[in-house]
């Protein structure tokens, strides 16, 4: 088992090397497929929460769609490659490199955007360009992650982006559950804090532990469970804004 190749919140699972037992074989294969759960989840939270954004600050709107469409084409891809290496036991380096390389940056926008929206939601509009301090942190983030791969090879790389989207996670709750506490919506931040301690729960788990498949079977209810709880708490918190606030905001 390799534990970090796959480590990060769109995905519930880690890598694992082909296996010869065929029963074992196939429950991978399962675990693989159901791996997709999770992103769903996330995606359908991530795009409530664009919703939420658009409502608040509407010139934030690409920031976070852009932030949306990283996240789940860096999701797609990397579990993509885990269920073609369950399945045909050949690894696809470029599209494991792309869960953390696309999905890393797109949740530092979306966290931007939401922190942008909470701002505005809180006080005086905020005039600044939205896109620059995440996309600064992105491109640094990502040349750490290119100077770790240049100079340690293997894995090293991806612990930079795993910060960035590890922390970027954390703070899209942290926005997302300070909204909903303003409109007393106690369980939806309740909901995201209880996502935010599974993620990092999880990528613990990841760091600390021997993989193995029980590990794997362990991980994926816990992420099916954070990710499904972060839909339902974006999807409350963007439906009492939009009682609340209406369709969209002014530009």
């Amino acid at each position: 088992m390799r534990g970090f190749d796959r480590a990060g919140e769109y995905s519930a699972l880690v890598r694992v090397e082909p296996v010869k037992s065929s029963g074992l074989k196939a429950l991978v294969i399962a675990l693989a497929l159901l791996d997709l759960a999770p992103l769903f989840f996330l995606s359908l939270g991530l795009f409530f929460l664009a919703q939420l954004v658009d409502r608040l600050d509407a010139r934030c709107r690409r920031l976070a769609l852009s932030g949306l469409v990283l996240v789940i084409l860096g999701g797609l891809a990397g579990a993509a490659s885990n269920v073609s290496l369950a399945v045909t036991g050949e690894d696809m380096p470029l599209l494991a490199a792309t869960l953390h390389v696309f999905g890393a940056p797109g949740s530092a926008l979306m966290a931007a955007a939401v922190m942008r929206a909470r701002a505005n939601a809180d006080g005086p509009r905020v005039s600044r360009d939205p896109w620059l301090a995440p996309t600064l942190i992105s491109w640094l983030f990502l040349i750490a992650a290119f100077y770790l791969n240049a100079s340690f090879g293997g894995d090293a790389w991806v612990h930079a982006l795993l910060a960035l989207s590890l922390s970027a996670s954390t703070v899209i709750c942290i926005g997302a559950g300070a909204l909903g506490w303003k409109r007393q919506l106690h369980m939806a931040a309740a909901l995201f804090a209880f996502n935010a301690f599974a993620i990092i729960m999880v990528a613990g788990l990841r760091f600390f532990t021997s993989q193995t498949i029980w590990i794997h079977m362990f991980v994926l209810p816990v992420s099916l469970a954070a990710q499904a709880a972060f839909a339902f708490a974006s999807w409350r918190v963007a439906a009492e804004y939009r009682a609340r606030v209406g369709p969209t905001a002014p530009l």
